[in-house]
């Protein structure tokens, strides 16, 4: 008897199997694994799927390592514009406050040459009533005269000369630094009764911006300043000397102003940190002389040392 084949049941047809499907969900060990034992095994009609799944996921995570590079490459330009927005922010601030400070040093210097000069008017016009003028007199007089207008004129140009931008690196002695920097200062820190003894006679020629080696050494000597007013010390010294170390230009400059607090010493050089009250500091000046010092080829370090602090430049040479 023939079958009917229509009265037979449905014959359910058989789908493949997505092979791909049994292994996206293998982690890459897993995944790994199994290329190993399909490529030494004797059935290897799985392999090229696996290698299918292995190159598309390693595709995958090489797109998304490949995009995390580009935004980390944005965020890096981004901070490194950030950090010289802020470099030029504290060094705008710096010179401020520079300025500032040298603006007091020069009313300081000019206020003695000014009173010598109202005394010697009223000397003139005292000593003319009293017909006592004669030309001895009057050239002794202009000599006196000229002197004090000497030394307002050379503050003057001092302090021009501190504040004219300069970029390119030139020669320079470092005695002769130090000597204009107290010579803009002498008179305020002869007002706050601070002695600066410079120890060192003969010079040193180092190279880099004049200008800037100037506002190195006149923010550390301010910094004591402050410091022996805020704690109404009586001894006030400071101490300046340069050397030549082996193939090292060391410069240090050393005060007995108490040192600094061994809780912040070692992030003093750090951007607005400071020890004064709010207000009173901006806590640019040690950080702009620190980088000063790596632009002149060396590094700024301080340690607490006897009755005070002691900062040592280094130059390499």
């Amino acid at each position: 008897m023939i079958k009917n084949p229509f009265t037979e049941p449905t014959l359910k047809i058989k789908r493949r199997k997505n092979p791909k499907g049994e292994y996206f969900h293998l982690n890459t060990k897993e995944l790994l694994d199994a290329v190993r034992q399909s490529a030494n095994s004797t059935h290897r009609a799985d392999l090229d799927t696996l290698l299918d799944v292995f190159l598309e996921r390693y595709d995958a995570r090489q797109t998304e390592l490949d995009n995390l590079n580009k935004d980390l490459e944005k965020r890096i330009a981004k901070e490194i514009n950030l950090s010289k927005e802020n470099h030029k922010r504290y060094e705008q601030q710096a010179k401020m406050a520079a300025m500032g400070e040298m603006m007091d040093a020069v009313a300081h210097q000019w206020k003695q040459p000014l009173n010598a000069l109202s005394l010697l008017s009223d000397m003139l016009v005292s000593d003319f009533k009293s017909k006592d003028v004669n030309q001895t007199y009057i050239d002794t007089l202009t000599d006196d005269i000229q002197t004090q207008i000497a030394h307002m004129v050379t503050t003057l140009h001092e302090f021009r000369n501190f504040f004219r931008p300069r970029e390119t690196k030139e020669s320079f002695g470092i005695k002769r630094c130090v000597q204009s920097v107290m010579l803009l200062v002498k008179d305020e820190f002869l007002h706050n009764s601070i002695n600066i003894n410079l120890q060192s006679d003969k010079e040193i020629i180092i190279r880099g911006i004049e200008n800037e080696f100037k506002h190195l050494v006149l923010n550390i000597i301010n910094n004591a300043k402050d410091a022996f007013n805020e704690r109404s010390i009586k001894e006030r010294e400071i101490y300046i000397n340069f050397y030549k170390e082996d193939t090292n230009i060391n410069l240090t400059i050393e005060d007995t102003a108490g040192g600094i607090p061994q809780s912040i010493i070692h992030d003093i050089f750090k951007p607005e940190m400071t020890t004064k009250e709010i207000g009173k500091g901006t806590g640019i000046g040690l950080y702009m002389s620190m980088q000063i010092a790596q632009k002149l080829g060396g590094s700024l370090s301080v340690t607490n040392f006897n009755m005070g602090a002691l900062f040592l430049l280094k130059i390499e040479q």
